[in-house]
């Protein structure tokens, strides 16, 4: 696992871990290349290839240890090379072995400790076969078993205990690295559904006006050709200004007023020959639920002029105690269907709930309503 793009360290972790693994674990040749003597330069050599194909596949062990992504049949198949190439130096170990020493018990450990840090299972049916050698190995070149099996058992637990913390640490590493990345994954979220909201409240109610508009203005053209132009200069002037709102709202520029909500509902129902009665005093909605008030004015202007057959339009803002009420009645319900409120109302009931606010959209009576509950903060 890497750090999110952009938060790159310079250094893996990964890396760092690893080669603590492998500074720890050098000692698996430092042991068996002092405590052994071969008997001729050929020898030697040959003791020399095979304690580097055993640091091969030491290393190879350690590092599948912290490659999560790495499978578990090759982690098994590594740890299982490991385990040959350690059997293969059994002989020459024991049989150049200085007086009293026991270089193969020691390179046995490391390899039973790197093992079982890479996988529990195959480490411990590799621990047995190597365990079994110790005792084979004290037993034909009069060696001390009890010192075979405390050495091969002692390492294994050590260095075992110590790669266990180092991949503990990595873990913890990754899992901070992991929170970082959801927390970047939910700012860009909640980014997002920021502009989709800015954007339908922008486009779903200045859209309406101006599909309104030029309705007007196409039933205008023959009978008054001056109202006819002067409904599409105020067009025009519309979709310039929406498509500002709309570079505003994504760049989070976006100021909702009340009281210029208010007006424009006003104008716009107006035009649409809908009677519009506005009771709010604008200066008693608190100034930090004025945005949240003008985008339920807006949405649910849209709604009207897009889903009901209104004639009349009450907007009131009621307070009783310490809570407070804006309520929108319209007179135009068509049918069952177009009741039930739709995407854009249900993205502005969570809203309101975030601000700790209650919106209720639905039929009351022979109208449809839509009423928000300020709460006391």
């Amino acid at each position: 696992m890497s750090p999110h793009p952009g938060t790159r360290s310079a250094i893996s972790p990964r890396l760092v871990v690893l080669g603590a693994l492998l500074a720890s674990y050098a000692w698996a040749l430092v042991f068996p290349l002092r405590l052994a003597r071969p008997p001729s330069p050929l020898s030697t050599t040959a003791y020399v290839v095979g304690l580097a194909l055993f640091a091969v596949a030491l290393t190879l062990v350690l590092r599948s240890a912290v490659s999560p992504k790495q499978s578990v049949r090759s982690r098994r198949l590594l740890v299982g090379v490991l385990g040959v190439v350690t059997v293969g130096l059994w002989l020459p170990a024991y049989a150049w072995a200085e007086a009293g020493q026991e270089p193969w018990a020691w390179m046995a450990g490391f390899a039973v400790g790197a093992g079982v840090l890479a996988d529990r299972l195959a480490g411990m049916a590799t621990a047995v076969v190597l365990v079994a050698g110790a005792v084979a190995g004290a037993l034909a070149f009069d060696g001390s078993v009890v010192a075979n099996l405390g050495i091969v058992v002692g390492t294994a637990v050590v260095v075992w205990l110590t790669g266990l913390v180092l991949v503990w640490l990595l873990g913890l590493v990754w899992a901070a690295e992991a929170g970082r990345q959801a927390e970047a994954g939910l700012v860009l979220a909640q980014e997002r559904l920021r502009v989709s909201r800015e954007l339908h409240d922008v486009l779903g109610h200045r859209l309406g006006i101006i599909a309104l508009k030029a309705e007007l203005a196409a039933e205008l053209a023959a009978e008054d050709p001056a109202r006819s132009a002067a409904e599409s200069n105020e067009i025009r002037a519309l979709a310039a200004s929406t498509l500002a709102e709309a570079r505003s709202a994504v760049h989070g520029e976006t100021v909702a007023d009340l009281a210029t909500q208010l007006a424009s509902a006003e104008l716009v129902l107006g035009s649409a020959g809908i009677r519009t009665d506005v009771a709010v005093e604008v200066e008693r909605v608190p100034l930090d639920r004025s945005r949240l008030l003008a985008a339920v004015v807006r949405e649910a202007v849209s709604n009207i002029l897009k889903h009901s057959d209104a004639r009349t339009v009450s907007i009131r803002f009621e307070t009783a105690g310490p809570c407070a009420t804006l309520v929108i009645v319209n007179d135009g319900l068509r049918t069952s269907a177009s009741v039930e409120p739709g995407t854009g109302l249900a993205s502005l009931a969570a809203r309101c709930a975030d601000a700790g606010a209650r919106l209720v959209a639905g039929r009351a009576g022979a109208e449809y309503e839509v009423r928000v509950e300020l709460t006391p903060r």
